[in-house]
């Protein structure tokens, strides 16, 4: 079991304390943060995300997807190994704040 970079890109509803859950879900399960970006949709405040850089091993990021997905507020999360996506998705959201 190798430990490497995953990103995380969560959808939710943009409620009251959600990103709290999703923190809850990885400290128990002991996944090292590395960076976390959250953000409210443009176009509807209602709805949100997020972006994770995590250190863990794949075994556990499979585990931490479905988890993520019984949150009621997520409506999917998604993973892929490396930080290429986190950068790419980091940048793409901080052009999206800055035309707006």
């Amino acid at each position: 079991m190798i430990k490497q970079d995953f990103t995380l890109e969560i959808s939710s509803e943009n409620n009251f304390s959600i990103l709290n859950r999703i923190v809850n879900v990885l400290n128990r399960r002991r996944v090292r943060i590395k960076k976390l970006v959250a953000h409210e949709n443009a176009e509807d405040f209602h709805k949100g995300g997020a972006t994770l850089l995590l250190y863990t091993t794949a075994e556990m990021m499979e585990k931490v997807k479905h988890q993520m997905e019984k949150l009621i507020e997520v409506e999917y999360a998604n993973y892929t190994a490396g930080c290429e996506l986190y950068y790419e998705l980091n940048d793409r959201n901080n052009k999206e704040i800055v035309l707006n």
